[in-house]
């Protein structure tokens, strides 16, 4: 466990310093921002404008860094030829891995945590929300990171605690505005969930492929999967019935990425259920947990085999 530890901690301090993953965020933040200019132009539904395209952003733009850092972390230790220093030593192929899906999934919980805290603070702003209170935060949550990271000795560990707090205010904020933070917040660990397997995905072809064509039957699988739903009712004419039989079929076996973005107004809806969004959010979550199991575990079978001579 230390071994997976001591990888994941590499890995997650290597990808928050990439400058590509860090000018994905940029333009995601942009695009958060953006929505309350875009809300302008519609009639009576700037709240919906911003929810919608802002939860739809984040859920974009966490898949494309999965897909990039799931297609190019692994490769990079054994391009940079540091693979073959570390395996040598007493860790397991599936640990190290392992240790590196995980340093993913930390850069991604960053990731969703701080875009996830600025939809929560843009909303707030749209719905006329104490206005000091938002640009006090916004500008001191920075310089609290600034501090932290001046004073740590490590300062890629202040972003996780960090990026957590600044979910929490966002929560706060937008709690203060009148703003329903269960679809929201449910929305965000969904895209959580979704990154996490996708990322098993990357994993599983980077065990054996380039960095091109893993992230190429990435997208693939990843297009496929947010299909899903439509292959079940797939009804045309045009195509042959043992074929739409066949996808059918199919949508029982392959990742089903169509779940972990069910529309806020689904997870509204679930509000006066049973358990509410959160049974929702656990079943799928439990899908992704145990679907990203099996491809992990077919992922370290194919790099345990693979010959680095």
């Amino acid at each position: 466990m230390l071994r997976i530890l001591a990888v994941a901690v590499n890995t997650f301090r290597e990808a928050v310093r990439d400058r590509v993953l860090n000018g994905v965020l940029g333009v995601a933040l942009a695009v958060l921002v953006l929505t309350l200019a875009l809300a302008e132009l519609s009639l009576d539904q700037q709240r919906r404008i911003v929810l919608d395209v802002g939860l739809a952003s984040i859920s974009f733009f966490s898949v494309v860094v999965a897909v990039f850092l799931g297609s190019s972390l692994l490769y990079k230790e054994i391009e940079r030829k540091t693979l073959y220093v570390i395996l040598p030593k007493p860790i397991r192929r599936h640990e190290f891995l392992l240790g590196k899906y995980f340093g993913i999934a930390l850069t991604a919980f960053v990731f969703v945590g701080i875009m996830g805290a600025v939809q929560l603070c843009v909303t707030a702003w749209q719905a006329q929300g104490n206005r000091v209170l938002i640009a006090a935060s916004v500008v001191g949550l920075p310089v609290l990171m600034g501090l932290g990271m001046w004073k740590a000795r490590d300062r890629t560990a202040v972003l996780v605690p960090w990026s957590a707090l600044t979910l929490c205010v966002g929560a706060f904020l937008a709690a203060d505005a009148g703003i329903a933070l269960a679809p929201i917040l449910a929305a965000l660990l969904l895209t959580m969930g979704e990154v996490l397997l996708l990322t098993s995905v990357a994993l599983l072809f980077s065990a054996f492929s380039t960095p091109f064509l893993t992230a190429l039957f990435t997208i693939g699988v990843w297009l496929v999967g947010r299909s899903a739903d439509s292959m079940i009712q797939m009804k045309s004419r045009m195509l042959p019935q043992i074929v739409i039989d066949v996808l059918a079929k199919l949508v029982h076996v392959w990742p089903n990425f169509n779940v972990f973005v069910p529309g806020r107004h689904t997870l509204e809806a679930h509000l006066d259920t049973v358990g509410g969004p959160l049974a929702y959010v656990a079943s799928t979550m439990i899908y992704g947990v145990v679907y990203s199991a099996v491809l992990l575990t077919l992922a370290s079978v194919i790099f345990r085999r693979r010959d680095f001579l």
